[in-house]
């Protein structure tokens, strides 16, 4: 394929807003499909430098940059037509993608990178006209590339450019994206039933398979798992189908709920009262999603899987106003002391997630400026700087270094979910203040658990009582999101309190 490096500096050429040279509109379908393998080539590249190793390959990222590469072919032959150039147009279209290569390469990467400093920084506006640059500068190169192409003056051209743009752009607006890289998960096969015990003891337990049936794993339904993987596109839809849009001029709130562990009843529980709490109380009916691993809603539920998460974090994205709107993200489940959340559905193999994982879910396109991300779960502190930034709130239930409290097959909510989500957030429609009172209450509770096991221990002279680490909940937050949460608030019309009721009982009227 000797003309591919001459078609590669004719993209960079059009995308710095310079011509091509005639005999590159020539050349044949071939020259096309190896831009398409330069395209997926770069994208992995650049894709492996913003994330942190080991990597791994996502088949939905491969899908989206050969959708990417479809779309302008389909510009391609568009302007083709317009300008009576037919013949040309695999010639047009190899030129096209190498140049939104090189637009992805000198353009839109290094513009990305500085939106999401600035927008870390607290300078969300110029995160957003930073975005809008990148986006405006494809425009640009296809306006002077129609010109070129046809050079009947600056109408045909700003037409023939609006219409190809609107094709090869749609993408970024529309179109369902995945990334091509993410940090390959390091938690090894039984790291999950390492982390599944009682969190309020602060020590791991490992589950035997070979008990059969155990107190620990009460979700014990049986389901077809190869259904359940085949059913996972269609239900997820579904559920994102039922999202309502924003409100014009009104700050509107979105929520994800996701329960990673299905062998305790309890992170369902949390995750299905998010959403009863939220519809009901703070006027996000029609505007929460539930991901959960639970063996009783597997045909009636997405799953709890960084892809669904990834498909919903960019469904909400273009839904909501990105720049007004807030998202809250509640996660509950196991998580380890290398600071991995556990998403276990057995025996469906599931990837385990960690912050970057989470962080790395929430760069959608658009991106969204306002968000409220919530952890649940043992060592969960050691997500708060791997996503804290200027717009967000980050809550988590424990420190980098310990343990929380409250799961277990014989619990129906965590200490966290009972204090912040059934008592705090009934009381108040703070989120911060729902936070301190929720501290409050998790601090009183794991005091009285720990005079409890002294007194115990006290009784029987053979236990020696451990002392009892405090889970000290974490927050991190800033002006500018807690301004905008007053915004939101002052939306919202006074409700009375949702009264928490596990997920098998049913919700209660």
């Amino acid at each position: 394929m000797p003309r591919l490096p001459a078609i590669l500096i004719d993209g960079l050429r059009a995308a710095l807003f310079r011509h091509p040279r005639v005999a590159s509109t020539t050349v044949g379908a071939g020259v096309f499909v190896g831009v398409i393998v330069v395209y997926l080539l770069a994208s992995i590249l650049i894709g492996m430098a913003d994330t942190t190793p080991p990597w791994m390959l996502l088949p939905g990222g491969v899908l989206t940059v050969l959708c990417d590469s479809m779309l302008t072919l389909i510009a391609a032959w568009l302007l083709a037509v317009l300008a009576a150039r037919r013949e040309a147009v695999w010639g047009i279209a190899s030129v096209l993608l190498a140049a939104t290569v090189a637009t992805a390469v000198v353009v839109h990467w290094p513009v990305g990178e500085l939106a999401v400093y600035l927008a870390r920084h607290g300078h969300g506006a110029l995160a957003l006209l930073a975005e809008l640059a990148g986006r405006c500068w494809w425009f640009f190169v296809l306006l002077v590339f129609s010109h070129w192409l046809a050079p009947r003056g600056l109408g045909h051209a700003l037409g023939s450019a609006v219409l190809a743009y609107a094709i090869s752009a749609a993408s970024w607006w529309w179109l369902p994206q995945s990334p091509l890289i993410r940090t390959m998960p390091t938690v090894q096969a039984d790291a999950g039933e390492a982390g599944r015990g009682d969190a309020g003891n602060g020590v791991d337990a490992t589950v035997d398979p070979d008990e059969g049936s155990s107190d620990t794993t009460t979700a014990s339904t049986a389901f077809d798992a190869e259904a359940a993987m085949y059913a996972q596109p269609a239900l997820l839809d579904a559920a994102l189908a039922k999202l309502k849009p924003q409100t014009p001029g009104k700050v509107d709130l979105y929520v994800v709920a996701f329960a990673g562990d299905a062998q305790e009843d309890v992170f369902r529980n949390e995750a299905e009262y998010v959403e009863t709490l939220f519809a009901r109380r703070f006027g996000a009916e029609g505007r929460t999603v539930v991901l959960e691993n639970h063996a009783a809603t597997v045909t009636t539920r997405p799953l709890a899987s960084w892809t669904n998460l990834q498909r919903t974090l960019a469904a909400v994205a273009r839904t909501m106003d990105p720049a007004e709107d807030v998202l809250l993200l509640y996660i509950t489940t196991h998580g380890s002391d290398d600071h991995q959340l556990l998403v276990d559905l057995d025996p469906l193999p599931l990837n385990q997630i960690g912050p970057e994982d989470i962080a790395d879910a929430l760069k959608t396109t658009p991106a969204m400026r306002w968000k409220v991300i919530v952890v649940n779960a043992c060592y969960s502190g050691g997500y708060i700087d791997a996503l804290r930034d200027d717009s967000t709130m980050v809550l988590t239930s424990a420190r980098a270094d310990r343990t929380s409290f409250g799961c277990g097959a014989d619990s129906d909510i965590t200490y966290f979910g009972k204090a912040f989500l059934a008592e705090a957030l009934n009381r108040t429609t703070s989120l911060r203040e729902a936070f301190d009172l929720a501290r409050a209450s998790v601090d009183a509770w794991e005091t009285a658990d720990q005079k409890d096991a002294k007194a115990a221990s006290k009784d029987d002279a053979d236990a020696g009582a451990e002392p009892i680490l405090h889970s000290e909940p974490q927050i991190a937050t800033s002006a500018s999101i807690e301004a905008r949460l007053a915004a939101w608030r002052r939306t919202l019309h006074e409700a009375p309190a949702v009264p928490f009721t596990p997920a098998s009982e049913g919700a209660p009227p």
